[in-house]
C-alpha cells in the first residue's frame, strides 16, 4: 500500500534509456528524449493514465459512485 500523497507525483521513465526523471520535465535529463505526458491514478483502480482523462481507461471510473467495474470494460 502506497502512502504518498495524491498531490505528489511519481517520476517519469525515459523511453530511451530508462533513467528516472521528476515529473515537472519534458525532455530527458541524460539523453534529451521527449518523456510521456503528465499521469495520475484511478481513485478507484489505481492504473496511471493522461490527467486529461474523463473516465478511466481500465475500469470506466468517470468520478461518480457505481461507477468503475474492471469486469465490465477489460
Amino acid at each position: 500500500m502506497c502512502f504518498r500523497p495524491p498531490t505528489v507525483r511519481k517520476p517519469k521513465k525515459c523511453p530511451q534509456c530508462g533513467i528516472l526523471n521528476p515529473a515537472t520535465i519534458k525532455t530527458c535529463n541524460k539523453c534529451g528524449a521527449e518523456l510521456p505526458g503528465d499521469t495520475t491514478p484511478c481513485p478507484h483502480c489505481g492504473v496511471q493514465q493522461p490527467v486529461t482523462n474523463k473516465v478511466c481507461k481500465n475500469c470506466g471510473f468517470n468520478g461518480k459512485s457505481g461507477s468503475g467495474d474492471p469486469a465490465k470494460h477489460k
